[in-house]
């Protein structure tokens, strides 16, 4: 009799064996084994942290006033003394204008991205847990919002409003809680009928409670992807605002702000006025889609 190999054996308690070539996700303490062996997912993870936290000590971090001028040190190039990043034509330390704009960048980035989830979660909830009417008032609408140009719709928002901090936050939220409010809406359903769903529901459970301790958990991972990709999309939302005018005002330092700025110095020469501030967006929603896609990716695992 030939002898047996374990790995063929059924899982105990289970009664069936894993599928061949396709290991088990990972399990308790042993799920956080496997983010280490992927160098991007750290790298991500770090680019966002640094730039947070040199967002956040801007103030200490920076000799200069970002929004004061120098007639006596213009169109400084990179590596000047006393300015690394050099000039503009007029005067203002580009390291104190970048830093101070990933604050103002960063801000509307998580404020939106948390507006947004918040509404999408809440509406998506209610079109799943509430009356049918309701269902479907929401996800028509929806439907429709999302069939719309949302440059569009961005551009037409920030234009009644005016142009503001709180302009970008708002036109970002209204036109990014249809994603969130759909995916929402179908992973609660699809789990409504389930077993452990219904059992809740047999002991006397309210909707409410089942909604929060037993729908709302298992919706959450696709919910965080999608979280990640609105604050990059914030962010290239607040540039192209800015870029076009109708976003941040232009006394209060953001990437966008600084790229319209640049507009003026690409003929004379000073390229780095351009290039570091399309670096820092670029890098930063590169790696929030990085993050974004690796939660995406481990939808229901462990970690």
């Amino acid at each position: 009799m030939p002898a047996l190999d374990p790995r063929t054996l059924p899982a105990a308690g289970d009664g069936t064996a894993p599928p061949p070539g396709r290991p088990r996700a990972p399990r308790g303490l042993m799920a956080f084994r496997a983010p280490v062996r992927r160098p991007g997912l750290w790298a991500a993870a770090l680019v966002l942290g640094a730039m947070a936290l040199l967002a956040a000590l801007a103030p200490w971090l920076t000799p200069y006033d970002p929004i004061a001028t120098d007639t006596t040190a213009t169109g400084l190039p990179p590596g000047s003394p006393g300015h690394p990043l050099g000039t503009d034509l007029l005067g203002r330390d580009l390291l104190s204008r970048l830093l101070h704009g990933a604050r103002t960048s960063l801000l509307v980035g998580l404020a939106a991205a948390a507006i947004t989830v918040g509404a999408g979660l809440l509406l998506g909830g209610a079109a799943a847990a509430g009356p049918r009417r309701l269902d479907e008032l929401i996800a028509r609408s929806a439907d429709v919002l999302l069939s719309l140009p949302m440059l569009v719709v961005v551009l037409a928002l920030a234009a009644v409003l005016g142009p503001s901090l709180g302009t970008v936050i708002v036109a970002v939220a209204v036109t990014g809680w249809m994603p969130v409010a759909l995916v929402t809406r179908a992973e609660l359903i699809s789990r409504r009928e389930r077993l452990y769903v219904r059992a809740a529901y047999g002991l006397g459970l309210s909707r409410g409670r089942v909604l929060r301790r037993h729908l709302l958990p298992g919706a959450l991972p696709p919910i965080a992807s999608i979280a990640a990709f609105e604050v990059g999309h914030a962010i290239l939302t607040e540039s192209t605002l800015s870029f076009l005018g109708l976003g941040v005002p232009p006394n209060r330092p953001s990437w966008g702000n600084l790229l319209t700025e640049a507009q003026a110095h690409l003929l004379t020469g000073e390229w780095y006025t351009v290039a570091f501030p399309a670096a820092c967006v670029v890098v930063t929603i590169l790696a929030v889609n990085v993050l974004a896609s690796a939660v995406s990716a481990d939808e229901g695992s462990a970690w």
